[in-house]
């Protein structure tokens, strides 16, 4: 168990190293592009969220480019689900659904009135 816990030390202690030397290569790139916080998009989580993805993603790079051996990494493409068309419409509204999933609010609350689903059908 000791081995353990002085492998996890010693991980933890590089991390910190490598966390130490990226923060001061940014704020160095920062400095020499005289570019702010601000300028970057962090003042969201979004930003945090795609700054997290971006330093993800260049880590993952940087490993590809240490074993160029390996395959390339096949490329995520647009999603090939098809569009299903509407299969019901709201007269009032003209909002659409194709009948997949939950059932939208406007069509619950209309078969609450009493109406039937098939009134809704588009044909």
């Amino acid at each position: 168990m000791n081995d353990i816990a002085q492998m996890t030390a010693t991980a933890n202690k590089i991390r910190k190293e490598e966390i130490a030397h990226v923060k001061k290569a940014i704020q160095s790139k920062m400095a020499e592009y005289q570019l702010s916080l601000h300028d970057l998009g962090a003042a969201g989580v979004a930003a945090y969220a795609s700054a997290r993805k971006s330093i993800s993603d260049s880590k993952a790079a940087a490993g590809k480019a240490k074993s160029a051996t390996k395959a390339p990494a096949k490329s995520k493409g647009k999603d090939k689900r098809s569009v299903v068309k509407p299969k019901y419409k709201h007269a009032k509204s003209g909002a659409t659904w194709s009948g997949r999933g939950k059932t939208p609010r406007w069509m619950a609350d209309e078969i609450k009135a009493g109406k039937k689903r098939d009134s809704f059908l588009i044909k």
